[in-house]
């Protein structure tokens, strides 16, 4: 039997311990050891997402200095949006691996841009992690 594509009880976790750290209420340390991990792709994307959005090098929360930006702010809720409900995260997966990060710093990010520009043009990034401008409008409208 095939795992499901979206495991509710992992996403419901998820949700929560995203707005945990979007509201500020704990650090980027508590995030990545609280935030659930499994076969949900969702799961992966929103936490690489996440993941960017502050330091490794210290423990921090959202606030502050360390605020994301207006644009990375409406991403994190349209991620804490993407978790409540049942859709399939349909963008391509995340990859990642020491030797394409270091080759991104090496060259200073040039090798991944048209990766990131044929990434992109998948779906309607401007929704993302939503697919279709429709998904995300369907569900926003829902209350929750």
């Amino acid at each position: 039997m095939e795992a499901p594509l979206v495991d509710r009880a992992s996403r419901d976790v998820g949700a929560i311990v995203l707005r945990d750290l979007i509201d500020g209420r704990i650090t980027n340390d508590e995030f990545m050891s609280s935030f659930p991990r499994g076969s949900d792709l969702a799961l992966l994307a929103v936490l690489d997402f996440a993941w960017r959005q502050f330091s490794d090098l210290r423990v921090h929360t959202l606030t502050g200095r360390d605020s994301p930006t207006p644009e990375r702010q409406a991403m994190l809720e349209r991620c804490l949006l993407f978790l409540s409900t049942d859709l399939e995260f349909e963008w391509p997966s995340p990859r990642h691996s020491i030797g394409r990060q270091l080759l991104q710093v090496l060259t200073l990010g040039r090798c991944f841009r048209l990766s990131a520009e044929e990434y992109k043009s998948k779906g309607e990034f401007e929704v993302w992690p939503f697919l279709r401008r429709g998904d995300y409008e369907a569900h926003a409208q829902r209350p929750r």
